[in-house]
């Protein structure tokens, strides 16, 4: 309940400031991601390797034949998705960053350009994006199981082009940097269009959606819709991650975990 509170301190005049807590190095071309247990994983097409919430690194694991990863994505504590976009394929590492059974090649999925792609939870699926075509995958990892495919959604929600994609409490979260954010249920019907120009990305939990701005972070309650800005730590943010209470910003070659500190005033 974030922005509830953050929402009742400002009207009471309190003031916000942000606390380090750790960095990490990344280099240009890098990916990263965060688990709920605050691990951070970092990828360059060549090795992946895991670091605790307290910034050791404890594991390591040669990709090189993986292609580079576009996406890595924790299912959760005990699962790592691996997304190359270069290869078309998707792969699962273990806790310890060991290869969990065969790669899935898109293609023998009837998917040839993939771009982007998140879990579902829905059990063994997966959300793919096709934006050549505009496409969305609701892929099915299980033959037991359907999968679903959504055609031409720039003619059905007048989307120019997807650029993030997220699912959370059965909701489905799009974002076009040259409209907004589209939210969807999970049969992709819309439920509604937030219209906020140039995000540069945005995350969500249960309740919240925190929009990246070049110098502002936005809080937004989706069931409640009280919102707040926040002036952002530092320069140059352009990526963002939120993870139990804590705030991950991306700035050139680092990876900042930033605790949010409210301050009575």
């Amino acid at each position: 309940m974030l922005i509830f509170n953050l929402n009742y301190v400002i009207s009471q005049q309190d003031s916000y400031s942000w606390e380090v807590v750790n960095s990490y190095k990344i280099n240009n071309g890098e990916t990263w991601a965060v688990d709920l247990l605050e691990n951070i994983y970092i990828s360059n097409g060549e090795m992946i390797h895991k670091y605790d919430s307290t910034g050791n690194r404890i594991f390591s694991q040669s990709i090189k034949s993986l292609g580079n990863a576009k996406t890595v994505i924790p299912i959760n504590s005990m699962k790592l998705l691996y997304f190359s976009e270069e290869q078309q394929t998707i792969c699962y590492f273990d806790n310890t960053l060991s290869f969990l059974d065969d790669c899935i090649d898109l293609s023998l999925e009837g998917i040839n350009s993939a771009e982007l792609i998140c879990s579902s939870y829905q059990p063994n699926k997966v959300w793919v994006v096709d934006n050549l075509n505009l496409t969305l995958h609701l892929l099915s990892l299980s033959n037991k199981q359907q999968s679903q495919i959504v055609r031409n959604l720039r003619g059905i929600l007048d989307i120019n082009n997807i650029t993030q994609i997220i699912e959370s409490e059965n909701m489905l979260f799009l974002l076009d940097i040259t409209k907004g954010i589209y939210i969807l249920d999970l049969y992709a019907s819309l439920i509604e269009f937030i219209d906020q120009r140039n995000i540069l990305q945005i995350d969500v939990n249960e309740t919240t959606i925190f929009t990246l701005s070049d110098t502002n972070l936005f809080i937004k309650n989706y069931f409640t819709t009280d919102e707040l800005s926040i002036n952002l730590p530092m320069n140059g943010i352009f990526e963002l991650k939120y993870k139990n209470d804590f705030f991950y910003f991306r700035v050139n070659q680092r990876v900042y975990k930033y605790k949010l500190q409210l301050n009575k005033s």
